[in-house]
């Protein structure tokens, strides 16, 4: 089922607001197992932006994998990594006490990936089509991953109502299955 325009247009206002540090963006979610699953949309409607940039990558020489093996591991990664930190999330919330709070939690952290991603995805062609310098690109890949932690660390702390302490932990947690799941799929290119 997808997501209405409505609900669409509230959640990524929702998640500007977050961007923002205004807690009040967590008011734009709605907090049903059907908005859960629609968030995963997100996934679909970023997957085509992220296409262009590995079809960037690959015709610059940077991978030299066959094409058919390239699409398929690089596939992989995409769906371990939208799902992959849910189901991390779903124990953590047990154990901490915040299970109540995982749904709106993660329908918020999905949307949140469309505003990252049109940070991310523009630099990161930028850089691979060698428009950037070598050392700026890096510099600024570096700012642009610290505004994604903080914008990840606020929605955390804000959704799971939890220390700022502890939310920097599970950013830390997330950054880290993300360079776990891509240094992994790199390998096997």
């Amino acid at each position: 089922m997808a997501a209405a325009p409505e609900e669409s247009t509230r959640a990524i206002f929702g998640a500007y607001l977050l961007a923002r540090m205004d807690p009040r963006g967590m008011e734009y979610f709605r907090n049903t197992h059907g908005a859960f699953w629609r968030s995963f949309r997100v996934a679909v409607y970023i997957a085509p932006f992220y296409a262009i940039l590995l079809a960037m990558r690959y015709a610059m020489g940077e991978v030299s994998t066959p094409p058919l093996r390239f699409i398929t591991i690089e596939i992989i990664a995409y769906v371990i990594a939208w799902t992959a930190f849910p189901v991390i999330m779903d124990v953590i919330t047990t154990a901490t006490g915040r299970r109540e709070k995982f749904v709106r939690y993660i329908i918020a952290y999905n949307w949140a990936a469309i505003l990252q991603n049109m940070l991310y995805l523009p630099l990161a062609m930028l850089s691979v089509n060698g428009f950037l310098p070598p050392d700026s690109g890096g510099f600024l890949g570096f700012i642009v991953l610290l505004v994604i932690m903080v914008y990840t660390w606020f929605i955390t702390k804000t959704a799971l109502e939890m220390p700022a302490g502890y939310a920097a932990g599970i950013v830390g947690i997330d950054l880290a299955l993300s360079l776990l799941i891509n240094g992994y799929a790199e390998k096997l290119l």
